[in-house]
This record gives C-alpha cells, structure tokens and sequence, in this order.
C-alpha cells in the first residue's frame, strides 16, 4: 500500500467505530438553554388597564408564585445541566442506547415550562389542583432523575467512559447520581400530601448539589481508594 493510500485509510473510519459524543453534548446544551430561555417567558408585566385601582407594586407581588417557580425551574435545570456537562467529561464514545436515553431526559427538561407554568398557576387554587399541579411538576422531574441516572449507569456498563477515569470517581459519581431519581420520587409522592413540603424537598436538593454534593463525591473517591488500598 502507498503512502497516500495509508493516508485516505486513516482518514475514513471505520465502520465498526463509535460515534463521538459530542453531538450529543452540543445538541443538549442547545435544549438546556432553551429550556431556561422559555421559562422567562411566562413572566408577564401587569397590563396598566387591569391594575384595578391598585398600584404597580401590589399588582407585582400577586405574582410571586411565578417568580418563585420560575427561581426553582431555573436552578432545577441548572442542576441538571452542570450534572450533565460533569457525565460528558467522562463519556469518550457513544451508543444508540446512550443516544436514545439522552433524549428521553430531554423530553422530561423541555416539557418543565408547561409543568412550572401550571405549577405557578395553581399555587393559591385549592388542595387538588394545587396537589395535581405539583405531582405533574414532581413527575416530570423524577422521570427526567430516573432517566439520568440510566444513562450513566449505561455508560459505565457498556464501556464508554475515558479507560484512564479513576474508577473510584466514577463508582463516587453513579451513587450520587442514583439520588435523584429517590429524591425526585420521594418529592412525586410526598406532593400527594403536601405540594409545599414538596417544594421544599426541591430547595434542599438544589443546596445540596450546589454545596456540599461535590465534596461528597470527593469523600466517596477517597474512601473507595483507601478501601481498595487496604485489599
């Protein structure tokens, strides 16, 4: 074979290569910002004509149920997005399954504007709509949870992950992801009896990625080296 014949072979892959991941990565990143970009829409300005005799301020503050679901949507998907862009640092090759999986946890994230929209319109409405309200919103959320975890549970099964990643990591990583889908199951059911205590379960999931969910999956790494040491 020549040289310019290696070059063209090197140049065509090989059928029995692995998609790269990066498609995947950019086509969610483009659905997650979306997704952010949507949930400000549903922010509406109090028309000048339907204040009532009351001023612009007091009108502002009857809307506090959409600013404070938009504030939870928002972080939610930061969540999910910060999560996502960690998983994908470790994904070198791609499947099918991871494919198809990835777009199942978008289908749960993009349908969050129509589940924070309702969730905000009936917060003040009585006990069962405002309970159907936030177990839709919680169902969206735990399927979206359920479904990545799913894929990084693939991903280390199928071998997709980079060979040179700590094993220990990724070990510390899939048990940390393993919450939520419980945590978002637990705030599905718990928003049967109360929406509130519901929401408060979100508030608390959100604290604890944002802070100490990290630093736990840096104790876990650890932990899991010292006791493969001691083997």
């Amino acid at each position: 074979m020549t040289v310019a014949a290696e070059v063209i072979a090197e140049a065509v892959p090989r059928l029995e290569e692995e998609p790269s991941p990066a498609r995947i990565e950019a086509f969610s990143d483009a659905v997650f910002a979306i997704v952010i970009t949507l949930l400000a829409l549903d922010l509406r300005v109090p028309r000048e004509d339907a204040l009532g005799g009351q001023s612009l301020g007091a009108a502002l503050m009857r809307q506090w149920p959409l600013y404070a679901a938009y504030v939870l949507s928002f972080l939610q998907v930061g969540v999910v997005w910060s999560n996502h862009h960690t998983m994908f640092h470790y994904i070198r090759r791609s499947d099918h399954v991871l494919l198809v999986l990835n777009l199942l946890l978008l289908l749960c994230v993009a349908v969050l504007p129509f589940t924070t929209a309702m969730l905000a319109e009936y917060a003040r409405a009585g006990h069962e709509e405002r309970q159907l309200a936030a177990m839709v919103y919680s169902g969206a959320l735990c399927a979206a949870g359920l479904f990545f975890s799913a894929m990084w549970q693939h991903a280390l099964h199928a071998g997709l992950v980079s060979p040179r990643a700590d094993p220990h990591r990724m070990e510390a990583l899939r048990r940390h992801w393993m919450l939520l889908p419980l945590l978002y199951g637990l705030a599905f059911v718990i928003a049967w009896l109360d929406a509130r205590l519901s929401i408060a379960i979100y508030i608390i999931l959100l604290l604890y990625y944002a802070l100490p969910g990290p630093s736990v999956v840096r104790w876990q790494t650890r932990r899991g080296a010292r006791l493969a040491a001691l083997r």
